[in-house]
């Protein structure tokens, strides 16, 4: 994925980044991740612009997660389902959360790697209101790609990125993921899905 995601760069620059970052949108793929470390890597020998990449990997992503918010809350939970990305336990755990924790969940939901894949399949199903639902997401896809582009762009693209200063954004993430999975995982949030 590393060098389909590098050479699609290369071939179609702003264009490729926002088609790529519509499906990571829909289907997680290609990884977000690899593809703002990538351009990290491209605006730091001036080949991109940060407020370009920014700008079309986030006006994508937040088009993709339109498309699947849209998806599940038109045909339902069970379409989705057919497509055998998601699994359902996850989804019912998370689409709990945000039934729990409210809107402010799709924000910081949408800023954790493992969980950012779920966030419009659970607005869809609770038919979030898209006034909200869409700047949202538009807001935390900008945040998301801070990081990754800072990564790709002081310690280049190959895969020994994580250098000393870097740990510190493992840390975080890891941090509030392991919260955030103690909660979605405990006896009651079970308890109350399978009700």
């Amino acid at each position: 994925m590393f060098f389909n995601t590098e050479a699609t760069i290369i071939a179609l620059g702003y264009l490729g980044i926002f088609l790529m970052m519509i499906t990571n949108g829909i289907a997680t793929t290609p990884s977000s991740q690899i593809l703002y470390i990538i351009c990290g890597y491209f605006i730091s020998i001036g080949n991109l612009s940060w407020a370009l990449v920014i700008f079309v990997g986030a006006l994508g992503n937040t088009i993709g997660n339109i498309i699947l918010y849209e998806l599940v809350r038109g045909k339902g939970i069970d379409y989705i389902l057919k497509w055998k990305i998601f699994p359902e336990k996850e989804i019912k755990k998370i689409s709990h959360a945000l039934n729990k924790k409210g809107v402010w969940f799709l924000f910081f939901g949408k800023l954790l790697p493992a969980l950012k894949v779920f966030v419009p399949i659970a607005a869809g199903i609770a038919k979030t209101d898209r006034r909200i639902y869409i700047p949202l997401m538009t807001v935390a896809s900008i945040i998301w790609t801070l990081p990754f582009l800072t990564i790709g762009y002081y310690f280049g693209k190959s895969s020994n990125i994580f250098g000393k200063y870097s740990v510190f954004l493992v840390i975080i993430a890891v941090a509030v993921m392991g919260l955030f999975y103690k909660y979605i995982n405990s006896e009651k949030v079970i308890e109350e899905i399978e009700d």
